[in-house]
Order: structure tokens, then sequence, then C-alpha cells
């Protein structure tokens, strides 16, 4: 027991989630609370010791089922019923499988991924793969996408007033039922991997970084759909930076009133000073973000960012560019959400000029020619790209103008340090004439950038 806890925690520490010696020590001492024989008892002790947080939880459940697998017969509770499910059609399992979903029949559920899993995921032994293509198709042989669809339509909610709130309830039961049998399939896949190639190598082929640890650019929908739930409270923390920064770098004046009047008490000699406390002006931001393909992910990023920054400055312009150069502050202040913004930018090829390839030095000189009036010495300017221009003219000249006229210039990139001014790269060139360029690959980049500035 004591090998399995300590191999959950070092895959944990492989994957960033941190691990201390005493949550470590604490995991053990908590196996003399719970029966070692329940596993579940015991997955829900280790796991308060060692998984701290919502994306930490989710690892610890992957790692803890290849290290400690569930057991084929604890799978197989349906007396007499094994050999009947092996002989079904296809279609006949989904259609149990849609009534156990509906009435939350978790042994039938787990009986049915069994025999999916064993006749439609083709898995291959000796191969070192996670798994994900033997999980995809075993799910397509029961049409997992509209599953819960199928579920709602089975009991559809009445004619009334209530009816679209119950109907809502009804899919949202659903989808939480669909996704428990999808979490079923993948630990089934999961545990005749382990029983082929072992827990440790099976492991590192399902490693995989957290969602505050993925890039951007390369990360898969569901860790991106948890970073977008943690981007809005960056951006809030994001403006206070800003604002904070501004409000104690003012100067105080002095309170000629306040000092006249505490003076009465010293006989009219003003010994204590009162001095007005600072209010300057609210802070403008100007946010220039490249949307061009290469950058797609992070664009999304941005543009939610710059949705959550709205309320802390008195003036808010969004531009967007990839060889053109347009505004659109008007469709993130108007769309009802952000995804609505964005498909309204792709619709009507916003930023976009003449070949749609990246021309940074074009872009500059537009927003130059078009929205100069935007920056003026309150002017915060952030710059969201990789600054990859294909090689043509940068035009550095235009952004050292902004920097003149500008308050501060920073410039965040998606791309890893080490590949900056590589091939048609010109970070460089930019760099001199910003207050700070950030490698900004993925959330914590984005968190560490925010603390730079408060």
């Amino acid at each position: 027991m004591l090998d399995v806890i300590e191999g959950v925690a070092a895959e944990l520490r492989r994957m960033n989630v941190p691990v201390s010696t005493s949550e470590l020590i604490d995991a053990a001492r908590s196996l003399r609370t719970v029966p070692l024989a329940d596993r579940e008892a015991v997955r829900a002790a280790v796991g308060a010791c060692l998984a701290k947080s919502v994306p930490h939880q989710d690892a610890f459940g992957i790692v803890f089922d290849l290290f400690w697998p569930r057991n084929d017969a604890e799978g197989r509770r349906l007396a007499d019923g094994e050999s009947l499910f092996e002989q079904l059609p296809d279609d006949e399992l989904r259609r149990i499988l849609l009534q156990s979903l509906a009435k939350d029949g978790t042994s039938a559920m787990r009986e049915v991924a069994r025999v999916i899993v064993d006749r439609n995921a083709g898995i291959q032994p000796g191969r070192a793969v996670a798994g994900t293509f033997y999980v995809f198709r075993a799910l397509r042989s029961v049409q997992a996408d509209t599953l819960a669809d199928d579920v709602v339509a089975l009991d559809p909610p009445a004619e009334g007033p209530t009816r679209s709130l119950s109907l809502r309830l009804a899919r949202e039961r659903a989808g939480r039922a669909v996704v428990g049998f999808e979490r079923m399939v993948e630990t089934e896949v999961r545990r005749r991997l382990v029983e082929d190639r072992g827990a440790e190598a099976v492991a590192a082929t399902l490693r995989t970084p957290l969602p505050a640890d993925a890039d951007f650019l390369t990360a898969s929908t569901p860790v991106i759909e948890h970073m977008r739930r943690v981007v809005d409270p960056l951006g809030r923390a994001l403006g206070h930076a800003l604002t904070a920064k501004r409000r104690r770098s003012g100067r105080a004046h002095l309170d000629f009133r306040a000092t006249i009047r505490d003076s009465l008490s010293t006989g009219g000699v003003p010994i204590r000073l009162h001095l007005r406390k600072p209010r300057p002006c609210k802070p403008k931001l100007v946010v220039i973000a490249d949307i061009s393909g290469s950058v797609a992910t992070f664009a999304q990023f941005t543009l939610q960012l710059t949705s959550a920054l709205q309320t802390r400055f008195s003036s808010l312009r969004s531009f967007v560019f990839i060889d053109g150069m347009d505004e659109v502050t008007d469709l993130l202040t108007a769309g009802p959400t952000i995804r609505d913004a964005s498909a309204r930018i792709n619709n009507e090829r916003r930023g976009f000029w003449f070949d749609g390839r990246s021309d940074y030095g074009h872009a500059l000189q537009l927003f130059q020619e078009k929205y100069a009036d935007a920056v003026d010495s309150r002017t915060t300017v952030l710059l969201l790209g990789d600054a990859r221009g294909n090689y043509r003219e940068p035009h550095a000249e235009v952004l050292a103008g902004l920097h003149g006229r500008a308050a501060r210039v920073f410039w965040l990139n998606p791309e890893r340090r080490v590949s900056w001014n590589e091939g048609d790269s010109v970070v460089a060139e930019y760099a001199e004439h910003c207050d700070g360029v950030f490698e900004c690959r993925n959330i914590n980049d984005l968190k560490n950038f925010v603390e730079s500035l408060a």
C-alpha cells in the first residue's frame, strides 16, 4: 500500500503537482482511519492529503487509477448478466445504456463500458500509447456525442410554464451522467493498459501538464475551458495592478485649508502639514492583439482578458490585426459573450488587409495612421503576439513613436523565450521600445506578469 502512495506522489510531482514530504506522511497516516479493502475510501483519504485544488484532484484521480486499478471483478456486479451483455449487439447495448443513464444505473453502465471497450476499442498489446484513440473508438460505437439528448428524449418534461427550466435541468443531469460514463470507459482502457505494460509505463504516456502550466498555443479543449475560468479574475487583478501603480506614483499636494485649521491649536504656526490624497485620473488602456493563425488560441485569451479589464479604466480601446488593423472595442462591449465577439471578428475579417499573413510592420503603420489619437501620456499600451512578421519590414520606429507618447508599453509573447529572434521573429527590435517584454505561454506566466506590476 505504501508503494502505491509513493508511486502516486512521485507521478504527481512529475506533473508539477506540489506534494510535500509532510503531505506524503499525512497520506500514509490517513490509511489508519479507513478500511484498506475499500478502494474508494482509500482514494478519498489519500486524495484529501495530496490534491489541493480541482486541477490537482483531476490529476490525482488519473494517477490513482493507474497505480491502483479497479479490480475487474468490481465492475461485474450484475448476477448472470455478463454473458448476456456480451451477446447483445451495439444498438441494444446503447438502449440499455440510455436507460441506465436516466436511472443512474452505475453497475449497468460499468458493464456496458467493459463490453464496448472489449469489443470496439481495438487495444493492441505492447503499444506505448496513452489510449486516447482507444477511448474514442469505444465511445463512437455508442454514439456518445448524442447520448445526453437521447436520455432527455426518453422522458421529456411536460408542457407548462416551467418546461424550459425543467428541460435545462434534465439536460444538465444527463450531461453529468454521460461524463461519468465516459470516465468509466477511460478507466477501463487504462486498467487494460496497466495490465499490459505496467503503471509506470502508462503514466509516462498519460503525463500532461496541469491547466496552469499548459501552453496557450497547444492546449487541448478541456484544458482551454479550464483556462477560461481563471482569465477573468486575472484580468481584474491586472487592471488593479496598473491603476494602483499609477495611484502610488502620483504626487501629493498641500491641503492649505486643513493645514491652517490645524495650526490654530499651535498659535497659528503650521507645524503639521496636511497633504491631499493623490487622486490621479483613471489611466487609459490600449490593447493591440495579433489574431493570426499561429497564435489563434492565444488570441482568444487576449480578447477575454481585454473584456475583463473593461471596468478598470476610463478608456479601454481594443485593436486586432493580422496584416491590417481594426478596432473591435464595440464588438467586445456589445457581444453577449466573448465567443460571439470572436465569431464576429472572424466573420467580418477584422484585422485582415491583403493576404492574411502576419505583417506587424504594416499593422503598426495603419495604427499610427488611423488611431494615433488613442495613445497619450495617460495610456498604457499592451501588445499581444509572437512578433513573427513573415520576414516583412517590422517598422519598429512606429512602436518607438508610440512609446514616446504613451505612459508605458508592455509586450506579452506566447512563444518560449528560447525561440525569440529565430527565423522571422523580430522581438529584439520591438523590445527596445517597450517597458517590458514578457514570456506568456500559460496561466502561470500571466500571473507572474500581473505580480510583477503589483
